[in-house]
């Protein structure tokens, strides 16, 4: 499966007039749930999780994408526009990962809010000490082409406490009357984090030493991948954004048979044909990792980001537990450490191998 270029999906003006009759058919006549609440919209489940935790009672929160879908292609609907339009806040990534369909969306609002400029525009990721920063702006290089460098920074290991600060920030700026709560409730969170951010570092120093590599399709688990020391063998599109071709694949076959990579990791939107036909043709694992919060015990920021790293540590030979077992143990009273995975035995283990879709399980 192939994302389509940003060129296919702009929101025009037919398509976003469309979209403004349709969000008055939809719209529910309600009054708002709670005058004291602020009406958060943001653009991933991620953000989401962020926003509610720092935000606690004083936020309602609404994410526009949803978990698995490809965050450079996702179709605009019209709650999409009723959400916006209401909106106090609105949070966005930024980097231009969701530059293909958000600003339709906030023109299209028309709420000076939520606007870029406006108090409630919270750009979260700007700044943010990204790679992959193009040398030159030229689309033979690729469909996903970004200025600012790879913007999927909610998939690096520091990435959520980034994002995290600047939410804060961005809700002690419109709300300045609860930025007492927001930073109480952001001090919460970030003691979870850092304990989290300690175990996986640890897990990252097993897996470096292990030396080994993986195969991607897609460029977006960059950051992981750097941070827990895991090597790049190849990737299935021959530029960012730009579907594999025969030809490719069998480039890339024959280079993976040379360097033997613990696995091919690819996101749910990706897994298809592509994927298994180099797993079945190289003997490498399929595996498919979450690239936003959601679905059973990846509910949080924390605990989808300790899903991945426990998946890839067991990739590489890794075992978590064993990790774990030569950690300091928690001081009396705080039990183990948020964002750590299910004791044994108790359910499948979340590093388990998902066969590519069309790939019969071993």
């Amino acid at each position: 499966m192939h994302h389509p270029s940003p060129q296919t999906i702009p929101l025009t003006r037919r398509a976003a007039l469309a979209l403004v009759a349709l969000a008055a058919l939809v719209a529910p006549a309600t009054a708002r749930p709670s005058e004291d609440k602020l009406r958060v919209v943001v653009t991933l489940p991620d953000l989401a999780d962020l926003a509610r935790r720092i935000g606690g009672a004083r936020v309602e929160v609404e994410a526009l994408a949803t978990p698995g879908q490809n965050l450079h292609a996702v179709r605009v609907k019209p709650s999409h526009l009723v959400a916006l339009s209401r909106a106090d806040v609105f949070v966005q990534v930024g980097l231009s990962l969701e530059h293909a369909w958000v600003p339709g969306l906030l023109e299209s609002a028309r709420n000076r809010k939520v606007a870029p400029g406006g108090a409630g525009f919270i750009d979260a990721g700007a700044g943010f000490p990204t790679i992959g920063v193009p040398a030159t702006l030229d689309r033979a290089q690729g469909v996903d082409v970004h200025p600012e460098g790879n913007p999927h920074i909610n998939l690096a290991l520091d990435g959520g406490a980034y994002l995290a600060a600047n939410i804060l920030a961005g809700l002690a700026r419109v709300a300045p009357q609860y930025a007492d709560e927001f930073r109480a409730n952001h001090a919460v969170w970030r003691a979870e984090f850092d304990a989290a951010r300690a175990r996986w570092g640890a897990l990252a120093a097993a897996i470096g030493a292990r030396h080994a590599t993986v195969c991607v399709y897609h460029q977006e688990f960059d950051y992981l991948l750097r941070d827990l020391g895991l090597g790049l063998a190849a990737a299935l599109e021959p530029k960012p954004g730009v579907p594999p071709t025969p030809a490719h694949l069998t480039r890339v076959i024959e280079a993976l048979r040379a360097q033997e990579p613990v696995a091919i990791v690819t996101a749910a939107w990706s897994n298809g044909k592509s994927v298994a036909r180099v797993a079945e043709a190289t003997g490498a694992p399929a595996l498919e990792l979450p690239i936003m919060v959601g679905g059973p015990g990846m509910e949080t920021w924390i605990t989808a980001m300790t899903a991945r790293v426990e998946r890839l540590a067991r990739a590489a030979g890794v075992d978590p537990t064993a990790v774990d077992a030569a950690l300091p143990a928690p001081a009396p009273g705080k039990g183990a450490a948020p964002g750590k995975g299910p004791a044994p035995g108790k359910g499948p283990a979340p590093g388990s191998m998902q066969p590519a879709r069309g790939q019969a399980a071993p």
